[in-house]
């Protein structure tokens, strides 16, 4: 009988619970959430060995993780056999009561035959006569040879695709173990006649393709077994298919266990980190080129605006109804393209982005708005109104979708084309039903800039400052040399722009940064600084010798560094990436620069205490699994804290110019961080709570501010430790906070209107008061108990920071939403309530007095300055509405609710808004974890 021979972590005690009762129930379906060096692999094979106690089969991504998997088995103990390890197997062909494998392992198809080239070629002849590409069969067949003959390079990659494609669809038919190599049918044999029980899948998050539509049938045929779906972070789903999808959800079932990476960090098992970022701007001739692109945009505007006449025949002249004359006709008749809106309420429902971005262009070019066009409120849940681009997109598209493309008249025709041209240029692409994003080449220039790799070398010398021998920095790129550079931009892009090749240059021709004695490894390549060479040969052969693996080494200088390369059956990444890691680790290079294909998932090098992402990857999986090369736990530095940097290039004059701001933040939406109040947050916000929602000249104009608080923040490690508590007790479970900052100082301006209020209206001090009034609301309508408080805190850059503890995470969730909706922007409330400020009034004795004396005689004016919307959840009912009034005139001020649901209604809002008495804040609703 097996057992663990070691101590589970709180968060494993709690998967380890979770798959017991799931078992004792007759769940044979586990899936566990878990971030790297969360003990992923220990919680699995705990469950093989307590609980399931059956022969296991682990299949991981790489060989790496085969290997760990293996390696691990050494903290578990069998009674009857000494060394564990001999019941252990990493090979296909010898079973073993624990067997380790590669996805790769018994997911690989076998060999094309002729009948399945033949269904391939046939599926390419069947695409040309659908796309009209070939007449007939005969010609579909003529056109694929000549390709086989003339451009066979081209012929393979098409047959390729489309082989693909057969797989593909005879594994949704429930083929896909027909396809399968001899190897993988072997393998799968042998593996059901040894009587597999657990099926773990490491990382399965990679079964959303072509392994999980495998692994759905090999399990059947396997018998069976349970399953334990073991990943960091689940797959990404945008852009999948459907039935990919269906099949993963099927095959794992809903989540049952999350492991959040800050419980594991407080909990001492990850270390602390900081996220931060270092903005740059592209340079000279790259500003050039985005800058040109702006100015065709801006000539297509003033085209489009500009009204002409249309004279291509005698029968058909006109005036063609410009940009401009057609936005005004559209608003002034509530014109729909199915007909016209009965009223404006109708037009604006049915297109509620058109209206706003028609009414805000039109104002823009100081054109009157047509009579009976209102005010409009901000968009329904939208945190923030649609920035220019969006505007003017919005607008472009409508009138080229609505109007130029229906014109009778070719010149309409024309300047559509024109239109999505440029829009193109700019990576928006005007389809027959509206815009999506496209490749832009403006895009590409701003984040492949060459002022990153430059910002490589900042970093790094303020982080050598610190840490000094013990920096252990690694810099991730999307790739080596780039292969795919568009002729419209080779003139700024060169093959290595924005991969780690550049990067790597950049850090030896600066003295500073070349003391790090930087190495690069991607998949292919191996450079290592010239003045590292000699060493790294003479302890890279001293690690083989030990380790027995076969391989002579060579160096080829090429400037100011040396390519290594090996010859031997043994030279290959694997080999060479653990081999590079071990020195790494001991410090002969303290500089990694490497692509996120080979230093991401499975990486391991617990020195890492500098992480720089020049990536331009988003997706949450990714992004994850980099950060977890970081955060692993260095026995050597107790209280190491880990620095993960971004990279982010901005323009904000030109129209996609934020395009790798944007980046940024889709980059931490799903990433809790350590915040300056100690609270640890997801999303952007939590590396400058300004970012959420900076305005793009505000984030220009403080480049050099940012900068500088970034690199001071980075030496500050210490704090950063000790923000995080480590130790300390927490809620496992996150919450719904807000936050908000003041646009104008009309929002808090005057004396809280109550008798003896001898203080100005601070932000903190209004919000603390409206919280009280939600919350007294909420707790007297029953929506949340009464065990609950508010807790406010500040943060940099004039932000207050609002929450409920120590109630339950659904109570302080709709605490939040109720907070935001009554500070933010109104966007169609039901009812709104009055807020009124006590202002003080001037006389000509008070001038006169000194200011000690003055106050006797100051006199204050009860002035309204806002209306707030009544929180949705107490808005439905009268009596509800009724409760939270008494709170808001107990604490906030005396006012009346007021419904807005009918015409009355709507004008009392329509006047505020003139008289500038509605919210202009910025509202952000955040995750926190307590």
């Amino acid at each position: 009988m097996l057992s663990f021979r070691g101590q589970l972590r709180p968060s494993q005690l709690e998967v380890a619970e979770i798959a017991r009762e799931h078992l004792a129930q007759g769940k044979r379906r586990l899936h566990v959430v878990a971030p790297p060096g969360s003990g992923k692999t220990v919680i699995g094979l705990y469950i093989w060995a307590e609980l399931v106690r059956q022969p296991a089969l682990v299949l991981s991504p790489n060989s790496a993780i085969q290997a760990q998997w293996a390696a691990r088995t050494s903290l578990f103990q069998r009674h009857d056999v000494e060394d564990l390890q001999s019941l252990v197997s990493t090979s296909a062909k010898l079973p073993g009561l624990l067997t380790s494998l590669t996805y790769q392992a018994v997911t690989m198809p076998g060999r094309a035959t002729e009948h399945f080239q033949q269904r391939a070629i046939d599926l390419w002849m069947a695409r040309l006569l659908e796309k009209g590409q070939a007449k007939d069969v005969v010609e579909a067949e003529v056109w694929i040879e000549g390709l086989r003959q003339h451009n066979q390079d081209f012929f393979n990659e098409r047959l390729a695709h489309y082989r693909k494609k057969i797989r593909e669809e005879d594994a949704a038919g429930g083929l896909a173990m027909t396809l399968l190599h001899d190897r993988c049918i072997d393998a799968l044999v042998r593996l059901r006649e040894f009587g597999v029980g657990l099926l773990i899948l490491d990382e399965c998050h990679h079964l959303m393709g072509h392994w999980g539509s495998v692994l759905a049938e090999a399990s059947e045929y396997l018998g069976d077994p349970i399953v334990l779906g073991l990943t960091a972070t689940p797959p990404d789903r945008e852009g999948r298919k459907p039935e990919a999808v269906e099949r993963y959800d099927r095959f794992f079932g809903e989540v049952d266990y999350e492991v959040p990476v800050p419980a594991v960090v407080k909990d001492g098992f990850l270390a602390p980190y900081q996220d931060l970022a270092f903005f740059v701007r592209p340079n000279e001739k790259e500003l050039d080129f985005v800058a040109s692109a702006d100015t065709q945009f801006d000539s297509l505007i003033e085209a489009l605006c500009q009204p002409r006449e249309t004279t291509e025949s005698l029968e058909a002249i006109r005036p063609r109804e410009s940009l401009i004359e057609w936005l005004v006709r559209v608003l002034r008749d509530r014109q729909l393209p199915i007909g016209q809106a009965k009223d404006w309420r109708r037009f604006y429902a049915r297109d509620p982005n058109f209206a706003t971005a028609a009414v805000s262009f039109l104002q823009s070019r100081g054109v009157e708005v047509p009579a009976g066009v209102p005010p409009l409120l901000a968009l329904e849940n939208d945190d923030q109104p649609m920035d220019d681009e969006t505007l003017l997109v919005t607008v472009i598209d409508r009138y080229t979708r609505h109007y130029l493309r229906r014109s009778p008249h070719q010149a309409d025709h024309a300047l559509a084309r024109n239109a999505v041209d440029r829009l193109r240029m700019l990576g928006i692409q005007i389809t027959d039903t509206g815009v999506r994003a496209c490749a832009s080449p403006v895009s590409r220039v701003i984040a492949y800039t060459r002022s990153k790799t430059e910002a490589v070398v900042s970093i790094l010398k303020q982080e050598m400052e610190t840490l000094g021998a013990k920096t252990r920095a690694v810099v991730i790129a999307d790739f080596e040399k780039s292969s795919a550079i568009s002729a419209d931009i080779a003139h700024l892009l060169d093959e290595e722009a924005g991969g780690a090749v550049a990067a790597f240059r950049t850090l030896l021709d600066h003295p500073a940064t070349n003391q790090l004695d930087p190495v690069l490894l991607t998949g292919s390549t191996v450079l290592a600084d010239a003045d590292l060479v000699v060493r790294l040969l003479d302890e890279s052969n001293r690690w083989m010798a030990e380790r027995s693996v076969s391989v002579d080494l060579s160096s080829t200088p090429q400037g100011t560094f040396h390519e290594i390369t090996g010859r031997g059956r043994d030279w290959c990444p694997r080999v060479y990436v653990e081999m590079i890691t071990e020195l790494f680790q001991q410090g002969f290079t303290r500089c990694l620069v490497g692509t996120r294909g080979l230093l991401g998932e499975g990486w391991d090098a617990n020195k890492v205490n500098v992480l720089i992402d020049l990536s331009t990857v988003t997706t949450s999986m990714t992004v994850n699994q980099l950060r977890g090369r970081s955060i692993r736990l260095d026995p050597d530095e107790p209280r190491k804290v880990a620095n993960n940097w971004d990279v982010v290039c901005i323009a904000p004059e030109f129209t996609k110019g934020l395009d790798d701001y944007h980046r940024f933040i889709r980059k931490h939406k799903t990433i809790y961080g350590i915040c300056d109040d100690g609270a640890i947050e997801k999303g952007v916000g939590h590396v400058d709570p300004a970012f959420t929602d900076m305005k793009p000249e505000l984030v220009d104009n403080r480049i050099d501010e940012l900068n500088s608080n970034m690199l001071h923040r980075s030496a500050r490690r210490r704090e950063a430790y000790d923000l995080w508590r480590v130790g300390k007790p927490y809620s496992n479970e996150p919450i719904q906070a807000v936050e908000i900052a003041s646009r104008r100082s009309n929002f808090t301006h005057g004396y809280p209107p109550f008798p003896k209020s001898k203080k100005f209206w601070t932000l903190d001090s209004l919000v603390q008061e409206i919280s009280c009034s939600v919350l007294g609301g909420l707790c007297e309508t029953g929506l949340v108990s009464s065990s609950g408080s508010v807790r406010i805190s500040n943060r940099s850059g004039g932000y207050v920071r609002v929450y409920l503890e120590h109630g339950t995470a659904d109570e302080a969730n709709l605490f939040a939403v109720a907070m935001r909706e009554t500070l933010s922007p109104l966007a169609d409330p039901r009812y709104v309530i009055q807020r009124f400020v006590d202002v003080p009034k001037d006389s000509f004795v008070r001038r006169l007095l000194p200011s000690m004396f003055s106050r006797l005689f100051e006199r204050r004016v009860r002035t309204r300055v806002m209306l707030h919307a009544v929180p949705s959840m107490m808005a439905s009912k009268r009596d509800t509405v009724e409760i939270y009034r008494q709170y808001w005139n107990a604490h906030v001020s005396p006012g009346e609710a007021v419904y807005v649901k009918n015409e009355k209604g709507y004008r009392h809002i329509v006047s505020a808004i003139e008289q500038d008495q509605t919210p202009t804040t910025i509202v952000h609703q955040k995750e926190l974890f307590l």
